[in-house]
Parts: structure tokens; C-alpha cells; sequence
């Protein structure tokens, strides 16, 4: 059955050329990870608790020092090599990696001394396991700094759709931020939610979502999530804990029970667990689109309507990326005027052509008498009038002064973008 099995790939109605394989199952067979865990059914009991997913096996044990773990281990590992070898089981001693999580930091470079087979087993102060890279105080820095990198080069991708002039709309950005940013933000985000540098995270994720709206970095973030119509992220990732813990007890029969009702793991009280904090959010009755109202209502700019809904879409974002992007300044009161060049030190003066001390975004659309909106504020929110044109102001310097300024479509300063100049004019 498992000997000399041929194999093709069909795509449509293209067939490639028939493979054979002389023993076992290609990569993928859904036959493949049945018949290994038949095969593993009798692996031995051992002090340590084993973790298996597919061919890959974690042993954890817990003790009072480092020594007495590592014995634990080393006598598990005796057990687990020995029945290798009765199966004809080759282990990989270059991926076998063992740490020891304890909060002393006196005894942070003492390495465990574990061995298997005879040979010392080499440590690892940040093994990956599943995707998660660990550390010994359960921190999750590395882990975080390394996906925040990933981010980094994926904001990147998406501010490619974004140009200045032709750049995609604003529900097309977020489809794509969501399916390649956020998909990797959130990537086992209820085992690191409470973690301290979480905000690495939400620092990159705010970025995001700038992008996605156009605004500014001066922009209070509050209006970030609102105006791209995306969850706050640490509301998205407290869901992804309350979806995981109710799977976890829909299900009675899972072995994670065992280790849920275990007082001990609860010890490293620093570490901020989440099985109290889950609790905790189901005794509230977490729901995702009244806790992000709650927090609106507390942190909610000056520049929003009294009854305004942040978990509605706001309208316009299937506008030309110009106008999207100049609404939403216009909207939060963030944007290109003299007042921002004077406090950046690229004007000399943040006065207003009409004579205002400071020519603010606020004053541009409200209050000048060469520009003003002669409609209601709840307009802008609405997205659906077309103010007369005003005029612009040319900035007369290096425009290299700008590089350094979000999108750098600085060919000239104006007191608005061009499309904040004719702010609906493409509606």
C-alpha cells in the first residue's frame, strides 16, 4: 500500500507527469498524518506532559529549580529515546532545543543541562514553537519585535496602492490590510495579548490604518479605527480570546481541561494569565461593538458629532483616493495648513491670508472669510455637498523639506491638498 505509489498534479485540465514514489506519502496526503498517529498511538507515559501537534513533540515539566527539571527531562527523554528507536524513529537533534521559564534574574544564564541520547541537548533562550517564538520570562518580546518587522515590510505593500493622484480607494486598502497586515498581527494573539510590548503591535497597526485613511501622524488615534472602519486592535484581540476560551469549553473532553482547572499555573501572577482575564471578560459579557463605544465615549475627539457611531462605516470611502484622503482631514481637523508648517519650522509665520494669528484646518473650513464652508460641519461626515472652490497658497521653498512628511507629494506646500481646495468636486 505504501510502496511504489504513483502520483500527479491536476490543475484544470492540465495533468503533470506521473511521479512514483518508492515508500510513504507525499507531503499533504491527508492519509499521511492518520497513519502517523496510528502509528504513535503507544508512545510511553512520562513525568513531563507532552504536547503534540504532527511530528512535532514538546515535553514540559514543572519543578522548584532548574536542576530539578532538568533531571525530570532527562529521564523522559531516556524513556522517549528508547521507544524511537524500538519504532525506527529518527529524532532531529538539530531542532531539539530546551528553556527554562522562571522570572529570577539571578538565574537567567543558568542553562538547563538536559540530555538525550547521551548528548546534551542545546539551549535556546527564544525557541519558536508553532509560529511563537518563547523567552524565559514569558514576555514575548522577541516574538513581538520580530512580527512587528513583518509589518513593517507589509505596510510597505500597501502603501504601493495608495499613490497620491491613482492610488486604490480606501474599502480596497482595507480588504488588502486586513488580508496581509492584520492577518499577521493577530497570528496567535490571545496567547500574547496582555503582554507589555504589545504595543509594538499597535504602533505598527496605527500606521496601518493611516495609511488606509489618509490622515496624518498628529491625528488623535482614537479616530484611526473609525474612520477605516476596523476594530480597535486590542478589542480585536480580547474577541479572539473569548472565541478561543468558549471553543475550549463547548468542548468537555479536550485534555486542556486538565491544565485549566490547575491552580498552579496561575503562580506567575506578573505574567498577567489568560485564563482569569478570559473569565473575566465572559462574567462582563464582552461584546466587541460595546466595548469599542464605551471607549469612544471616553476618548472621543472634540471634532466628532455628540451622537456619532464608530462602529458604522462613514461614507466616502469608495472616493478617489484624493478626496478620501483630504475628507478625512478636513473631518478630524488634521491637516496641510500654515499653522502645521510653522510648529514643523518649514514656514515663518502660521498666520491666515484673512489675518488670523493661526491658519488652522479648523479655521480654513469654519471660520475664514476666504475660505469658509458656507454648509453645516455634519456635512463632511456625510460626504455628500460640494463646497465652492478656495484658493490655494504656494509654498516658495526646498520641497525636500517634506520628505520626512507622510506620502512626500510635496511638489508645493498648499493651504490645503487640491482636493481640500475643490473638496467635493468629484462627488
Amino acid at each position: 500500500m505504501l510502496c511504489d505509489r504513483p502520483f500527479q498534479v491536476i490543475t484544470g485540465d492540465s495533468r503533470s507527469k506521473m511521479r512514483h514514489l518508492n515508500y510513504g506519502l507525499p507531503q499533504g496526503s491527508v492519509l499521511a498524518p492518520v497513519l502517523f498517529n496510528l502509528y504513535i498511538s503507544d508512545i510511553p507515559n512520562t513525568i513531563s506532559k507532552k504536547f503534540m501537534y504532527a511530528d512535532d513533540i514538546a515535553l514540559a515539566a514543572r519543578s522548584n529549580t532548574i536542576e530539578e527539571g532538568s533531571s525530570i527531562l532527562s529521564e523522559d527523554l531516556s524513556v522517549m529515546g528508547r521507544y524511537f528507536a524500538d519504532w525506527r524513529l529518527i529524532p532531529n537533534m538539530m531542532k531539539t532545543e530546551v528553556l527554562c521559564f522562571h522570572l529570577n534574574n539571578k538565574q537567567a544564564r543558568i542553562e538547563p543541562q538536559v540530555y538525550f541520547n547521551d548528548n546534551l541537548v542545546r539551549y535556546n533562550p527564544h525557541p519558536k514553537y508553532l509560529g511563537i517564538t518563547m523567552d524565559r520570562t514569558l514576555s514575548f518580546r522577541k516574538h513581538l519585535e520580530n512580527t512587528a518587522a513583518k509589518l513593517s515590510t507589509r505596510n510597505n505593500i500597501i502603501h504601493k496602492l495608495c499613490g497620491t493622484t491613482w492610488g486604490a480607494n480606501a474599502t480596497t486598502l482595507r480588504i488588502s490590510a486586513l488580508s496581509l497586515v492584520y492577518s499577521t498581527a493577530e497570528y496567535c494573539a490571545p496567547v500574547w495579548l496582555n503582554s507589555p510590548h504589545a504595543k509594538m503591535i499597535d504602533t505598527k497597526l496605527n500606521e496601518t490604518m493611516r495609511i488606509i485613511s489618509g490622515c496624518l501622524k498628529t491625528t488623535p488615534l482614537p479616530w484611526l479605527p473609525v474612520l477605516c472602519h476596523i476594530t480597535p486592535p486590542h478589542i480585536r484581540r480580547q474577541d479572539k480570546l473569548v472565541k478561543e476560551y468558549n471553543k475550549i469549553l463547548s468542548n468537555p473532553q479536550l485534555p486542556l481541561h486538565t491544565d485549566l482547572d490547575d491552580e498552579d499555573l496561575r503562580r506567575l501572577k506578573s505574567r498577567n494569565p489568560l485564563l482569569p482575564f478570559a473569565e473575566r471578560l465572559l462574567r462582563d459579557g464582552f461584546q466587541v461593538d460595546e466595548h469599542w463605544r464605551r471607549d469612544w465615549e471616553v476618548q472621543k475627539p472634540v471634532q466628532a458629532p455628540p451622537t456619532m457611531d464608530p462602529t458604522l462605516t462613514l461614507p466616502g470611502m469608495e472616493l478617489p483616493r484624493h478626496t478620501w484622503k483630504t475628507l478625512n482631514r478636513v473631518r478630524t481637523s488634521h491637516g496641510i495648513c500654515r499653522d502645521s508648517f510653522f510648529k514643523w519650522g518649514i514656514s515663518e509665520s502660521p498666520s491666515c491670508d484673512c489675518g488670523e494669528p493661526r491658519q488652522t484646518v479648523q479655521h480654513i473650513v469654519t471660520e475664514c472669510p476666504i475660505t469658509a464652508y458656507a454648509g453645516q460641519q455634519s456635512d463632511f461626515f456625510e460626504a455628500s455637498k460640494s463646497p465652492p472652490i478656495v484658493p490655494k497658497v504656494e509654498y516658495e521653498g526646498d520641497s525636500s523639506n517634506f520628505d520626512d512628511y507622510p506620502e512626500n507629494d510635496w511638489k508645493s506646500a498648499r493651504t490645503l491638498e487640491e482636493s481640500e481646495l475643490k473638496l467635493f468636486e468629484d462627488f
